[in-house]
């Protein structure tokens, strides 16, 4: 298990995989929201055909705890398993955030002819045949995180990853009153939710002629790698007036690039923030707005729909996590001082439960 470490010494997070990836086959749009995702929201699932008497073996096939939003969701998955009654066998499948792992991992797990799969699937067109393999062998498959193309999955739970992109991003315009200078710093090249993020964004700055995007560059979700790529921005514009961070480490390598150069801190807009990012946002009095993908409440919504599919209730389809929008006004009701800054805020699970896991601020 990986050790949290702080941000201070700019190695916590180094690839933030957990930004999940969203079905590319999700384009339909109004405002931001995906109206396919809203569709699947009202549609109920049959699922007496899963329905079986316990102790059940459940299989979780994450990213694993390779940075705080991992470990947030595997920590919560495996303290909901252990207090559930039903639940007699978890096994633990961590894929280290690679997806040809990941795909085989699927293929040995449907082998173990578990009652139940749990998956972040990290490739939404990647992991659809094993998805399915898994549906037709008669283990119901939980997308946690992420859809999968083709929607082979029994339900799939999340939030609207766009529409926390396109809302962020929406929030920082009106913010600068629809006129500046912002910067974006995304995630990972080629990955869904990297490019789902930072196309919202796009797609909002061109509704405003006054606003300019004068950097947008690629932080790997990666606070050193997004300080240095902010750092260049900043050479190279004497005006910024906005961030847009696609991923909360993005915000906070440039936050930590402005507080570095002397330079006034901008506006702010970012997505899955981390407690870091609240923490050196209110040490900093920077004004924003993060649009939440919460790795706790992930893990709490994707595990009682699971349970809901054993006991042969019906799910629907989609389950929207809850989105509780952060804001500099609200920050200081979402920061959990008793845990570090790695710790994708807010909690599901006892705070004593992420502290054992390595959460403890020291």
């Amino acid at each position: 298990m990986r050790r949290p470490v702080s941000i201070a010494a700019l190695a916590a997070l180094s690839l933030f995989v957990g930004h999940a990836a969203q079905a590319a086959e999700q384009t339909q749009r109004v405002d931001g929201v995906s109206v396919d995702l809203m569709e699947d929201a009202k549609t109920a699932v049959d699922t007496s055909a899963f329905a079986k008497k316990p102790p059940y073996k459940i299989a979780t096939l994450t990213q694993g705890p390779i940075n705080g939003w991992g470990l947030t969701l595997d920590t919560t998955l495996a303290y909901l398993a252990s207090q559930d009654k039903d639940v007699g066998d978890l096994i633990v499948v961590p894929t280290q955030a690679s997806v040809d792992r990941e795909i085989s991992a699927m293929e040995n797990t449907i082998k173990l002819k578990p009652d139940l799969i749990i998956l972040e699937p990290l490739s939404s067109a990647a992991l659809a045949a094993s998805v399915a393999r898994a549906v037709a062998a008669g283990i119901p498959v939980v997308a946690c995180a992420d859809g999968v193309e083709g929607k082979p999955y029994t339900t799939y739970g999340d939030v609207d990853l766009y529409r926390a992109g396109y809302e962020a991003a929406k929030a920082l315009a009106e913010g600068l009153g629809g006129k500046g200078n912002v910067i974006l710093i995304n995630g990972i090249p080629g990955v869904d939710a990297a490019e789902v993020w930072k196309s919202a964004a796009e797609e909002v700055f061109a509704k405003y002629p006054d606003i300019k995007i004068v950097g947008n560059e690629y932080g790997n979700w990666s606070i050193p790698t997004s300080k240095e790529k902010a750092t260049a921005l900043l050479a190279a514009n004497p005006q910024i007036d906005g961030v847009f961070g696609g991923g909360s480490e993005g915000a906070i390598g440039a936050l930590l690039a402005f507080k570095q150069a002397g330079r006034a801190q901008p506006q702010y807009a970012t997505v899955s923030p981390l407690n870091g990012w609240l923490r050196l946002a209110m040490e900093e009095k920077v004004k924003f707005t993060a649009w939440p993908q919460p790795a706790a409440l992930e893990a709490k919504y994707c595990f009682e729909a699971g349970m809901k599919i054993l006991r042969g209730e019906p799910v629907m389809k989609f389950t929207h996590i809850p989105e509780e929008v952060i804001t500099d006004a609200n920050a200081k009701d979402h920061y959990v001082p008793e845990l570090n800054d790695d710790f994708s805020v807010p909690p599901a699970a006892p705070l004593d439960v992420y502290v054992k896991a390595g959460f403890g601020r020291k």
